[in-house]
Order: C-alpha cells, then sequence, then structure tokens
C-alpha cells in the first residue's frame, strides 16, 4: 500500500508517538475523545459546548454533505453534490455469499453493555456475598451508552428502596465490574478507577492515578508548570504521566459495545458518517456532515482576548480560558473531520472493487496497521476514527466502517484458543494476551484486547483468577 502523505500532515504531533523530550498536552485527550464521536454524539457534544462556551459560536450551515470532496478511480477532485442529499435509509444485508466471512454479522453480533454486565453477577455476588442484587441490576439499568451511571444514590435509595448502605455496596461492586470505568459519574471518576484498576493489575501508574487525584483541575486546564512545582518533579516525568493518561485510558468505559436500547423498533435510524457515491470518474469521497463548517470561535471574544481591554486578571483568565476551550474544542473536531475523510480514501482505493460491484467478495484483506502505516498515523487513531462510524455505499446500503477490515474473526479464534491454554491459578492480563498475539502476527493495543475479551464475554484476569480460586 502506497504511503499518502496529507496536505496538513493531519498534526502528526499529537497523532504519532511522542519524544520523551516533547510537551504533552492534556488537550490531546480532548481530541482523542473527538476522534472516536459518532455523528450523533459529536452533534450532541456540539450543542453542550455552544451552550457552556460563549467563546464559541454556531454558524449558517445548510449542507448536508461537507463542500469538498475528493474521487478515487478519475484524475479530478470535485467539490460539490450534484443530488440534493441522503435518502432516509435503512440498514439492509446483502445477498448472502458461498460460506463466506459476513463483515456485517461481525459488528452486529457484538454483545450490548448490559449483557456483559449481567454475565459478571455470579462473580460479583461470589466476592460480595451481603450484595442486594436487586440494586445493582437497578445502577445496571441506569449506565447510559458511555457507561456513566446517570442517576445519583439518593434516587437509587428512593426508587428501589433499599437503603444508603446497599446502594453504595452496589455502586462499589458495579464499579469493580468489567469494563474498568463503568458506574463513574463522571469523567474523572472514571479516569480514576481505570488507573486504579491497572495498578491492581500490574500495569499502572501511580503518578497517573495521582495526577487525576489531586490535581485535576489544574490538569484540565492545561497548567503544567504548577503540577510539576506541586508535585515536585520534572516536566520529563510529568509528561510520562500524561502520556500513560493519554494512551491506557478512555473516556468512555462503554464504547466498546453495542448501544442497549431495548426493542429494537424504538432505536435511532443509523446515520452515516462517511459516503462513497459512485461517479463517471470514479468513487467520489464526501463526509455526511463537516461539523468544522458548523462552528467558530466568536470574533468578540478573540477581539477581547488579544486586545487586553480587560482590567482585572479574573477577567482577562476568563476570557483566556474560554477562548482556548474553543479553539481546542474547534481543533479537535477539524481533526476528526480531516482523519475520517483521508481513511474513507484510502478505503476507496484499496476497496474499489467492492464498492463498485457491493460484491462481497471483492472485499480485499485490511488491517487497521496497513493504514496507519499508509496514512503515517498511529493504529490506535485509526481504530478511534472507525469505532461506531457508518458509510453510505453506492447502492444506498450502509455498512459499519469496521466491517472494511477483514482479520476479526482470526483475532477472536486467536484469542479464544490462547485463553483456553493459559494457567488459571494465573490467568494473562490484557496487556500479555496483546503481546501473545503480536507474536503471532496479531499487533493489538490492550485496549483492541479488552474490547474482543468483552464480546466473547470472558472476564477481566481478576476476575477469571478469583473465579478459580
Amino acid at each position: 500500500m502506497p504511503r499518502i502523505h496529507l496536505g496538513m500532515r493531519l498534526s502528526s504531533s499529537i497523532y504519532q508517538s511522542q519524544q520523551q523530550s516533547q510537551r504533552i498536552d492534556p488537550r490531546q485527550i480532548l481530541a482523542s475523545e473527538i476522534m472516536s464521536w459518532s455523528d450523533r454524539e459529536l452533534e450532541g457534544a456540539i450543542e453542550r459546548e455552544l451552550g457552556e462556551n460563549p467563546a464559541l459560536e454556531a454558524r449558517d450551515h445548510n449542507g448536508l454533505f461537507g463542500s469538498y470532496g475528493s474521487t478515487v478511480g478519475g484524475t479530478g477532485l470535485t467539490s460539490a453534490l450534484k443530488e440534493s442529499g441522503p435518502r432516509t435509509l435503512q440498514l439492509s444485508a446483502l445477498q448472502d455469499g458461498d460460506g463466506l466471512d459476513d463483515p456485517f454479522d461481525r459488528v452486529a453480533g457484538q454483545v450490548s453493555l448490559s449483557e456483559h454486565l449481567r454475565s459478571q453477577l455470579p462473580d460479583i455476588k461470589a466476592m460480595y456475598p451481603e450484595l442486594n442484587l436487586h440494586t445493582l441490576l437497578y445502577l445496571i439499568d441506569n449506565i447510559d451508552d458511555r457507561g456513566y451511571l446517570d442517576t445519583d444514590l439518593a434516587d437509587v435509595v428512593m426508587s428501589s428502596g433499599c437503603d444508603y448502605e446497599d446502594a453504595n455496596e452496589a455502586l462499589e461492586a458495579l464499579q469493580q465490574m468489567d469494563p474498568p470505568g463503568i458506574g463513574a459519574r463522571d469523567l474523572q471518576e472514571s479516569l480514576i478507577l481505570q488507573a486504579k484498576h491497572l495498578l491492581a493489575d500490574g500495569q499502572g501508574s501511580q503518578l497517573a492515578l495521582k495526577i487525576l487525584q489531586d490535581h485535576w483541575i489544574d490538569f484540565t486546564s492545561n497548567r503544567e508548570q504548577r503540577i510539576c512545582t506541586r508535585m515536585r518533579i520534572s516536566p520529563q516525568l510529568y509528561a510520562k504521566g500524561i502520556e500513560f493518561i493519554r494512551k491506557a485510558l478512555v473516556p468512555y468505559p462503554a464504547s466498546g459495545f453495542r448501544p442497549d436500547h431495548g426493542r429494537a423498533e424504538s432505536a435511532p435510524a443509523v446515520k452515516p458518517d462517511i459516503v462513497f457515491i459512485r461517479t463517471e470518474a470514479g468513487i467520489q469521497v464526501e463526509l455526511a456532515r463537516d461539523f468544522e463548517k458548523d462552528i467558530k470561535v466568536s470574533d468578540e471574544w478573540v477581539g477581547m482576548h488579544q486586545n487586553n481591554d480587560l482590567k482585572d486578571e479574573a477577567s482577562k483568565r476568563y476570557v483566556r480560558d474560554h477562548v482556548e476551550r474553543a479553539k481546542a474544542f474547534m481543533t479537535g473536531v477539524a481533526r476528526r473531520g480531516k482523519t475520517l475523510k483521508a481513511i474513507a480514501i484510502l478505503l476507496a482505493e484499496e476497496q474499489q472493487g467492492f464498492l463498485e460491484t457491493q460484491n462481497r467478495t471483492f472485499l480485499r484483506p485490511l488491517t487497521r496497521q496497513s493504514l496507519s502505516e499508509a496514512l503515517e498515523l498511529d493504529e490506535s487513531v485509526i481504530s478511534r476514527a472507525v469505532a461506531d462510524k457508518w458509510a453510505m455505499l453506492p447502492s444506498g446500503d450502509l455498512m459499519p466502517m469496521e466491517a472494511f477490515f477483514g482479520n476479526s474473526e482470526a483475532v477472536r479464534e486467536a484469542l479464544l484458543k490462547l485463553l483456553a491454554s493459559e494457567d488459571s491459578n494465573a490467568p494473562y492480563s490484557d496487556e500479555d494476551i496483546a503481546a501473545l498475539l503480536t507474536e503471532q502476527g496479531f499487533p493489538l493495543a490492550r485496549r483492541t484486547v479488552a474490547k474482543y475479551r468483552s464480546i466473547e464475554r470472558i472476564l477481566p484476569a481478576r476476575l477469571r483468577k478469583r473465579k478459580s480460586a
């Protein structure tokens, strides 16, 4: 696969491995979070940000597709669609193949978060013999699609009829379950829970945990020097702690699970993130919606920040913090769109036969690693960018972008075989599994292993060990 040099290089300082001497900005975490959002999630985030940050403004924008596009298979660039817009479509199946692996079934077969949590109840009950299961089930039913607890303990006590002691024990039990970070009430608590789980498995960082626990406000405000001074550590050591947070922790612990919306007929219609269009020149690639064109940093607030008209320091800091927050959000949204577009263009080149015919026999074996090498991006960026994203094919059908990658079944088979041979007294951690699978030719990150393990309803190492004890 040829290397593709993008015009803006997609800000490789954010996505590629960092040198220890580089300063790691906590805003990178925001960029990674935005990268993983679906269009629906990004819409909600933009609405929240517009409501909370006066330095961010909405533009008047009526386009359904991005205003810039690329054609694969031809020689020119096209800037607009001639059609009026996408049709409202439901996901439809393609014709059955002759014993071929169906990439759509791989995604649709993923378990929901609720199913995964309920499968752990016997083990959790063994760990907490006096646990009120009714209260725990009530908490599970109030976990949102991000993995956060969408209620407070006072409501739990009133609604489930338990006392505060039962509610607190049920919450503690829930937060011991897999995936790590589940049942948190906010982002900070989720990251702290994940950091503690990794420490318990011997894979954590005390430094990262201390930053999250004791210096959260300074951390989210990018006050590196203040944190280093208060912790009495060097900027280089601080950078290592931030790198651990960025690479080992996730903002939404439930991101690897199929959303559990109850009955199928009540689920919202799937919206495409990328549109593949067949033209005489080849396959054209468009963003279904270019969110970068929907918002902007307020000129008035930028002016106040630059002109230094404000007299008191508190007002200056207030304006500066909100302008920087708006710029960081805008940067993350722009990078998401450019990265997703670049991936889609490369997919159109590699899978042109499939896109032209919609015949699954033309789907070529493709890995995230090969795309990461071609785009000169970290493989984790590719994974975040395509997760929970959908593409509209030239036929009008919708297809999950993860289905363009064809090695999922082989990875899952290798994982099951590996776990079947493990020592029940010393089960493999996710990091161990990632290293062993990499040796077998399946280079995976620890978080990817956790996702496959969750799909197969396999408990984490600490619970597998306790189960066998």
